[in-house]
């Protein structure tokens, strides 16, 4: 017997007498196939936070499982790109849908039929762990993406593909994991999105992040590797700090994450960042800036999740 829908209370989604869903795994709810989150398991009801509209829902309609956590696609084709708060690529689906995006439309998060020109850089025999390089491609003329092991998987090489053009799922090479298992590895893996990547050691926080803003640099400076806030009511400038702090810093690479700002800040963002250029390269600020839009006539739940899919891009 399947699951179905018992209740729907706004983006809360409710199925009866199911032992089919564990804590935290994705599912699929509706007709249309919105994307969900168990949120709290019982003996008598399974609850369900839905990420998308939930306008038409019916009372009887299924509920499928994916056997897997709420993850997001690490991998080449990030850079660039602008994603909603569960990592689906808004310039894709808006070629689907036009500007109003429609209910269950799908686009994968990186582009699946791009090739890229990728340098493999282990060979047979090797043995790597969890965060070595396995290959290397150009994802923008500044930014080269490292592809690594996943943190849970160690071994020994047993095949590694030629140097040459790869799509993000072809196998770049096979590792013989410590357990005897075989594992492939590609271009691109999947992380959930509420588990933080593992970490071999930490370095001391002993250089500044010069931000382009003196009084920042002055007064409250900021170190890489640390954190900093920028609290105030409305309209006080927290935005347009930000916005400052994301063209100017001398920061790699920018994961800008838009969680509840207003649609036409991020269309702002958008059009200043491809009219600028990079201080460093000279080259479009674009080509190093990744975009997260989940503006806040989203649901507060997809809100939520923006900003662990914005760090675990950045991570």
């Amino acid at each position: 017997m399947s699951d179905v829908i018992y209740s729907v209370n706004g983006p809360v989604v409710t199925v009866r007498d199911t032992q089919t869903f564990s804590m935290m795994e994705m599912v699929y709810v509706g007709e249309a196939g919105l994307i969900g989150e168990v949120i709290s398991v019982t003996r008598e009801r399974t609850t369900i936070q839905v990420y998308e509209d939930t306008a038409g829902l019916r009372v009887g309609e299924p509920v499928k499982g994916s056997g897997a956590p709420l993850s997001a696609t690490l991998g080449p084709g990030i850079m660039q790109n602008i994603f909603d708060g569960i990592e689906w690529p808004l310039a894709d689906i808006a070629a689907q849908s036009g500007a109003f995006i429609a209910t269950g439309v799908r686009a994968p998060s990186l582009p699946a039929d791009k090739k890229w020109d990728v340098t493999v850089v282990v060979k047979t025999g090797d043995y790597v762990r969890g965060g070595d390089f396995i290959a290397t491609c150009p994802e923008t003329s500044i930014i080269t993406h490292r592809s690594m092991v996943p943190p849970n998987v160690s071994g020994t090489v047993t095949w590694a593909a030629e140097n040459g053009q790869y799509t993000v799922n072809d196998p770049i090479c096979r590792v013989r994991a410590d357990d005897g298992h075989e594992v492939t590895l590609t271009l691109a893996q999947k992380w959930p999105i509420r588990m933080p990547r593992p970490v071999r050691g930490r370095h001391s926080i002993d250089r500044p992040l010069i931000t382009g803003q003196r009084v920042i640099d002055t007064l409250f400076p900021i170190a890489k590797g640390g954190a900093a806030a920028v609290p105030g009511g409305f309209g006080t400038g927290k935005t347009m700090t930000q916005h400052q702090l994301a063209k100017w810093c001398d920061a790699d690479i920018i994961v800008y994450v838009g969680c509840g700002e207003r649609g036409n800040e991020m269309t702002q963002v958008l059009d200043e960042f491809s009219e600028l250029e990079d201080p460093k390269s000279g080259k479009p600020m674009t080509e190093r800036t990744v975009l997260i839009a989940n503006t806040s006539n989203m649901p507060v739940a997809a809100r939520e999740a923006s900003i662990y899919t914005g760090v675990t891009l950045a991570e």
